[in-house]
């Protein structure tokens, strides 16, 4: 399960995932991203994106690479940051092994990821 969502007045994507994804629903989260991030890029190119993944256990190896694919796309749309929020050491470490990018960083808290961004 997924959610993607742009707030102009904080120039922020925001996206929540939950549970595990397979292949076809990254995929599906694929698309959305990059919708909404193409019409975040057309307000302002430099927008901040927050990926919420508190309840988003270890994925298997395909999806994670398709996560990794979906961060790299993005990331290309924007000059601003990124911060995935994460609820375990093991899901911050393979965070930072597969979505390592000089403008995205990997927090245990909401509050320490928005203070980042902002």
């Amino acid at each position: 399960m997924f959610q993607v969502e742009y707030d102009r007045h904080l120039n922020r994507l925001s996206i929540a995932v939950k549970g595990f994804l397979t292949p076809e629903e990254a995929a599906w989260l694929a698309t959305e991203v990059g919708t909404k991030a193409r019409e975040a890029r057309a307000i302002r190119p430099d927008f901040n994106v927050i990926v919420e993944s508190l309840e988003f256990p270890v994925q298997a190896n395909d999806v994670a690479d398709l996560l990794a694919d979906i961060m790299r796309a993005g990331m290309a749309l924007t000059s601003g940051r990124a911060a995935i929020v994460v609820g375990s050491y093991l899901n911050k470490m393979q965070a930072e092994r597969t979505l390592a990018h000089p403008r995205l960083r990997v927090f245990m808290t909401i509050d320490e990821a928005q203070r980042w961004l902002d």
